[in-house]
C-alpha cells in the first residue's frame, strides 16, 4: 500500500522579494527540498536583478569577465549562491572592496583646520582694524567740528561783550561832531542800531551754544557706542585666537611685519639697536619680505660697526697720554681690525698713538738721570714705561770644585711715577733669577755692567 504524502506550502517574506515556498512532508521526509529551494532562489535573483540590470550592457569594473561553464549539477548551487549574495548584500553598510577610498590623515586635517582658522581670525582681525580707523576717523571729525563749534561761540561772545563799549565809542563820537536835534536822532538811531545788534548776538550766541552742547551729547554717547563696538570686535577676536593661539599669533606677526620693518629702520636711525633687532625677529617671524630684511640686517650691521668705531675711538682718545697707553692703543687697533673697522678708526688711532708715544718718550726721558744714578752705583736698572727695575747680582758658592761661584740676580726694588714723583716699592717675596728676562739684558745698562768686567749671565 502506497503511502499518501500531504505537502503544504509555507510562506517567507523577505523584504518585498517574491515569496518563497518551500514543500515539506508530514513524515519528515524531504527529499525534493533541496531542487525546490534551488529553483525558487533562482526566480528570486531573477525577479530581484531584474530592473537593476534591464539595460545594463557592459559588466561592473570588478566583475570577473571569464566565467567558467557550469554543468547542471553546478547551476543549482550557483543559483542558491547568488540568492545568499542577493541576501546579504541588500543590508550591507560597508563599502566593497571596488568603492574604498584612502581616509585623510591627522596632518592634512590639522592643515584644513590650520588654514580655516588663519582665514577666520586674518578677517576678523582685518574688520577689527578697519573699525578702530573709522572710529578714529570719526572722533577726529566730531573733535574738530566741536572746536569749531567752540571757537564760533567765544567769537560771539566776545562781539557781546565788547558792544557796550563800541557803543559807548559811538556815542561820543557823535556828541563831538553833532549837535541839537541831530544829535538827539543819531543817539536816538545808535542805540536802536545797538538793541538790535544785541539781540541778534544774544540769538546767535544761544544758537550756538546748543549746537556745543548736542555735539558734547553725541560724543559722549559716540564714544559709549564706538567703545562697545570695538569692544565686541575685540571678544570675538579674542574667542577666535583662544581656539588657535599658534595661528592667532602667526597671523599677528604677519600683520604687524610692516610696522615692525617701519619701527626697526626708525629705531636705527635713533641709535637703539638692540629694539631693532628685537624687531626685526618680528618682522622675520611674521614673514617679512626678505628684500626689506635684508635691507634692516644691512642697516643694523652699518650702525652697529659705526657704534663700534666711535666707542674705539673714545677710549684710544681717553687718557692717551698716561702710562701704558702705547700698549692700550694698540690693543684696541687690533680690536677695530678684527671688527673691520680699522679704516673708520685709522686717523684717531694714529693721533691717538702720537700722542702716547711722545707723553712714553717724556717719562723715558725723566727715568735716564735716575737710571744712571742706580747704575753707578753696581745695580741693572731697566727702564719702563713710567716703571724703573732695579736688579742686583748675587753670587755664592759652588758645590764642587768646577763651579767654585754661582751668578745670579735679584729684584732689589721697583720705582713707579704716581702723579708726578717716583715711589719706591720693595718686592714682599724675594725674585731671584739665574738669568735675567730678555728686555733687562737689552738695557744699556745691563750692557754697561758686562762690559765693566761683571759676571757673564749664562
Amino acid at each position: 500500500m502506497e503511502s499518501t504524502t500531504m505537502t503544504k506550502a509555507t510562506p517567507v517574506l523577505v523584504d518585498e522579494m517574491p515569496t518563497l515556498l518551500v514543500a515539506a512532508r508530514d513524515d519528515g521526509e524531504n527529499k525534493n527540498a533541496p531542487e525546490l529551494v534551488a529553483q525558487e532562489a533562482s526566480v528570486v535573483a531573477f525577479a530581484t536583478h531584474l530592473p537593476a540590470t534591464e539595460y545594463i550592457t557592459e559588466p561592473s569594473a570588478c566583475q570577473i569577465a571569464d566565467e567558467p561553464a557550469q554543468n547542471e549539477s553546478g547551476k543549482e548551487k550557483a543559483a542558491a549562491d547568488v540568492a545568499a549574495h542577493v541576501l546579504a548584500t541588500e543590508f550591507a553598510t560597508e563599502a566593497s572592496a571596488c568603492q574604498i577610498e584612502l581616509a585623510p590623515t591627522l596632518e592634512q586635517i590639522e592643515r584644513e583646520i590650520a588654514t580655516a582658522a588663519q582665514k577666520r581670525i586674518e578677517g576678523c582681525l582685518r574688520e577689527m582694524n578697519e573699525t578702530r580707523a573709522r572710529i578714529e576717523r570719526e572722533r577726529n571729525a566730531r573733535d574738530l567740528a566741536l572746536k569749531a563749534a567752540q571757537e564760533r561761540v567765544s567769537t560771539l561772545r566776545a562781539d557781546l561783550d565788547g558792544l557796550a563799549s563800541a557803543r559807548a565809542t559811538m556815542e561820543r563820537r557823535a556828541q563831538t561832531f553833532l549837535a541839537g536835534d541831530l544829535l538827539k536822532a543819531t543817539l536816538e538811531k545808535i542805540r536802536l542800531a545797538f538793541n538790535v545788534r544785541q539781540l541778534e548776538l544774544e540769538d546767535a550766541l544761544a544758537v550756538a551754544g546748543a549746537e556745543v552742547e548736542e555735539m558734547q551729547t553725541e560724543i559722549q554717547a559716540a564714544l559709549i557706542s564706538d567703545a562697545l563696538e570695538l569692544q565686541m570686535a575685540e571678544q570675538g577676536l579674542e574667542q577666535l585666537e583662544a581656539a588657535a593661539p599658534d595661528v592667532a599669533n602667526t597671523v599677528r606677526l604677519a600683520a604687524s611685519a610692516q610696522e615692525n620693518i617701519a619701527a626697526a629702520l626708525q629705531a636705527v636711525k635713533e641709535g637703539h639697536l638692540r629694539d631693532a633687532d628685537v624687531l626685526l625677529e618680528k618682522a622675520r617671524a611674521g614673514n617679512a619680505e626678505l628684500a626689506q630684511i635684508a635691507e634692516v640686517e644691512q642697516q643694523v650691521a652699518r650702525a652697529k660697526r659705526n657704534l663700534l668705531a666711535r666707542d674705539l675711538t673714545a677710549r684710544m682718545n681717553a687718557q692717551a697720554d698716561q702710562i701704558g697707553g702705547v700698549r692700550r692703543i694698540r690693543k684696541l687697533m687690533d680690536e677695530a681690525a678684527a671688527a673691520g673697522v680699522a679704516n673708520q678708526v685709522a686717523r684717531s688711532a694714529r693721533r691717538a698713538l702720537q700722542t702716547a708715544r711722545e707723553a712714553a718718550s717724556a717719562r723715558y726721558e725723566q727715568a735716564i738721570p735716575i737710571a744712571d744714578h742706580l747704575a753707578s752705583e753696581g745695580f741693572v736698572p731697566v727702564i719702563g714705561d713710567g716703571r724703573i727695575e732695579v736688579w742686583k747680582e748675587i753670587s755664592r758658592n759652588g758645590a764642587s770644585a768646577h763651579t767654585p761661584h754661582i751668578v745670579g740676580w735679584t729684584l732689589d726694588r721697583v720705582m713707579l711715577l704716581r702723579e708726578g714723583s717716583w715711589k719706591t716699592e720693595t718686592p714682599h717675596v724675594p725674585v731671584t733669577r739665574q738669568m735675567l728676562p730678555e728686555r733687562v739684558q737689552r738695557s744699556r745698562w745691563f750692557k754697561q755692567h758686562t762690559a765693566r768686567g761683571a759676571a757673564p749671565t749664562e
